[in-house]
């Protein structure tokens, strides 16, 4: 199913964008979102793998008995 989406735009924005008749500002748009949500995705990703490093290593230290210098 197709959803439709109506994006505002300011005068000078749709100046710039009249600049270039060729190019589907629909399509730049759409593959704009979808670079967003793949974005948010990897850093989530990376976010998760970074938590369990973490959580890893306070585990490890907490096993550890403490040096002192």
């Amino acid at each position: 199913m197709v959803r439709k989406l109506i994006v505002p735009i300011d005068d000078e924005l749709e100046k710039e964008m009249s600049a270039f008749p060729e190019v589907d500002w629909v399509e730049v748009a759409i593959k704009a979102i979808r670079n967003c949500i793949r974005d948010r995705e990897n850093c989530k990703f990376l976010h998760t793998l970074v938590d369990r490093a973490m959580s890893q290593e306070r585990k490890h230290r907490s096993k550890s008995p403490n040096k002192k210098s």
